[in-house]
């Protein structure tokens, strides 16, 4: 059996989420998430690093988030 990891991300969304219909009907939203991580190199220069993180939110939970989440948007 597969294990089941699940992580919390907070960032921002690049674009408007996606509704997407599987081929048995199920509903998926797909969200492309920008997470931003910020620190201080040794020298004191600000540094920022931007990874892009793919998800999705199957059908009753999609219909939750999918209005109130939007391109821009703090998630």
């Amino acid at each position: 059996m597969p294990a089941l990891h699940r992580v919390p991300w907070i960032g921002r969304p690049g674009k408007d989420p996606e509704t997407r219909f599987g081929p048995n009907g199920k509903k998926a939203v797909h969200i492309r998430l920008a997470v931003s991580n910020c620190w201080k190199s040794k020298v004191g220069q600000a540094r920022e690093y931007t990874e892009w993180v793919n998800g999705k939110a199957w059908e009753r939970l999609g219909e939750i988030c999918q209005p109130y989440r939007h391109k821009g948007s703090f998630i």
